[in-house]
């Protein structure tokens, strides 16, 4: 089980050039959405680090970084001088110094001038793309062990948390029969409160009664919790990705708790309902976090 939270980084190297890749990662109840912050000569890369991140990620929300440096003389090997451009630049720069009476242009200044210098790096920059994809694998790697580690974190807290509701649940079930039996009694003390004689076999009272012990009978909710809970157990041991399928069982866990609730007149199952109401949520926030 792994954590959708997590961050890697890697480097790649040859030649003298280097890339660096950093990977953040944070929870997210959707596919893969993923940011890049790429330089924008290395723009074209951008599409082949999506698929390898596909191919290894199933949830979260990352913001990949790009960075890079070119080997130094191979950088300047790839420049050069446009002496067209230049001559055309300071020819009418001076033009300009001379009609308003200032300095000429120092070559410096001239420099600056976009398209005095080429740069003819695009073959450098393609090289890039190969040392791209090996920073992005290896800062995966150092990715995926964070978010194992964490991972292992949350199972030890969400196993502790599912014998929390077991123990609950236990005492709910064990409640449920005195819960069936109250309800009958306060069902014969309203009616003798309201003055109805009846006799003890009349059948319209046996009805009633039957109907609304049936409605306080929390037997089928308990039922499907405990059969929950294993099955929250065996996920949480799951090799596969649980974090969709242990979401979906808590919203029905708590679908279940809620019906319970409501259900019953008991004072005691209130009260530990509530308490599994509140370890629920505190539950499914956690399940947010798991790949």
């Amino acid at each position: 089980m792994k954590s959708m939270t997590g961050y890697g980084r890697a480097t790649a190297d040859e030649g003298g050039n280097h890339v660096t890749v950093e990977v953040s990662a944070v929870n997210s109840r959707k596919q893969v959405d993923m940011r890049f912050t790429i330089p924008r000569e290395l723009g074209m890369i951008e599409p082949s680090l999506r698929k390898i991140i596909l191919e290894k990620l199933s949830r979260g929300t990352l913001q990949v970084v790009v960075s890079y440096k070119l080997d130094p003389e191979a950088k300047a090997a790839a420049q050069s001088i446009d002496h067209e451009k230049f001559a055309a630049v300071f020819t009418e720069l001076s033009a300009l110094a001379n009609e308003n009476c200032i300095e000429p242009p120092t070559i410096r200044e001239i420099m600056l001038v976009p398209g005095v210098i080429v740069d003819s790096s695009s073959d450098s920059y393609e090289n890039l793309k190969k040392l791209a994809a090996k920073a992005l694998e290896d800062a995966l790697d150092d990715l995926d062990r964070t978010r194992i580690a964490e991972g292992q974190r949350l199972k030890a807290d969400l196993l502790q948390r599912g014998q929390n509701l077991k123990d609950l649940v236990d005492k709910i079930a064990a409640r449920a029969d005195d819960a069936v039996i109250l309800q009958k009694k306060k069902l014969q003390e309203r009616i003798a409160t309201l003055g109805i004689e009846l006799q003890t076999d009349d059948e319209r009272l046996a009805k009633e009664l039957a109907f609304y012990v049936e409605k306080a009978d929390i037997t089928e909710e308990t039922v499907r919790l405990q059969s929950h809970l294993v099955q929250y157990e065996q996920l949480l041991d799951s090799d596969d990705d649980p974090g969709r399928n242990l979401d979906f069982l808590g919203q029905e866990m708590n679908r279940e708790a809620n019906t319970l609730s409501a259900k019953t007149a008991d004072m005691d199952i209130a009260g530990y309902a509530l308490s599994l109401k509140t370890e629920l949520n505190r539950i499914r926030e956690q399940i947010m976090n798991i790949e």
